[in-house]
């Protein structure tokens, strides 16, 4: 069985491989991951450390993206901003899809009124555009870096629900899924010993463009002042500070965008990868 399964990913990763755009993803990715770990050792200045001498100074030797209105490091800050990102995108994404996942195959192994209910709440969700429902959870629970990650969250919930109900449907009639009911194994033992197991292809695709979703959400909910608060260094946050000085200090608004549009590509690049070489009809 170990064999069969390191086989497997053998193929899934020699099949990534082939798609450049992919590769070029996943090492933009771990390089952004990179700065995010080492951000106390790349960052040449803290990220609060506020010069009033040097205040809106453009690109120079000094301070290669130049500083802000409070004379802070632009680069420190977008340095330290790709910790805060990440891990709004990273953890929220996880939430989302943990308690998406499992409603989504509680729905499509029950059926009947069990799915009915779960379903068209999710439909409800799902009715509603991703930045207005979080906006309206952040505005309930207040601005804060939990309160985004909760509102970034449970806007994902209903992607993961219906894609794992959608697997789940389409596995529980297997001859392995009866072969364990029929030796007396419970409810929760074949969903999270059987199903998700051979389910987790889609989940891994749908996680991973998720990722830049939920990042794209946060530093919208930041640049609107229910996210992240200031100081702490947060792309959409910085975005929102510097929208007022963009005609005569554009860069102050250059390189937090850049910053969020290289890591959502490199997560799109990398997710359109992995479903490819996770498809089974694409293997040899």
């Amino acid at each position: 069985m170990a064999n069969k399964k390191n086989g497997q990913l053998r193929d899934i990763w020699r099949r990534l491989k082939r798609n450049r755009l992919a590769m070029v993803g996943l090492v933009i990715l771990i390089l952004i991951v990179l700065v995010a770990i080492f951000a106390d050792v790349i960052a040449p200045y803290p990220y609060d450390l506020q010069n009033y001498s040097d205040v809106k100074q453009w690109p120079s030797s000094k301070y290669i993206f130049g500083t802000d209105n409070f004379g802070r490091d632009i680069f420190s800050r977008v340095i330290y901003g790709t910790r805060v990102s990440l891990q709004i995108g990273f953890i929220s994404l996880s939430v989302g899809a943990l308690v998406g996942s499992i409603f989504g195959a509680i729905a499509g192994y029950f059926g009947g009124w069990v799915d009915t209910v779960i379903m068209r709440f999710t439909d409800i969700l799902m009715s509603i555009p991703k930045i207005v429902l979080a906006i309206a959870i952040a505005s309930t629970l207040g601005p804060g870096l939990v309160n985004a990650m909760i509102a970034v969250a449970i806007s994902s919930i209903p992607n993961f629900a219906r894609v794992v109900r959608a697997s789940t449907l389409t596995v529980k009639d297997q001859e392995y899924i009866e072969a364990a009911i029929a030796i007396g194994a419970g409810n929760s033992r074949v969903i999270f010993r059987h199903i998700f197991p051979n389910i987790l292809a889609p989940i891994i695709v749908q996680a991973t463009l998720g990722v830049g979703v939920s990042i794209i959400l946060a530093a919208s909910l930041s640049f609107l002042g229910l996210g992240v608060e200031p100081p702490t260094p947060e792309w959409g946050a910085m975005l929102s500070a510097a929208r007022t000085y963009i005609r005569d200090e554009w860069y102050m608004v250059l390189f937090p965008g850049l910053a969020i549009m290289i890591t959502v590509l490199a997560l799109n690049l990398l997710g359109d990868g992995l479903r490819d070489a996770l498809d089974p009809k694409l293997k040899n």
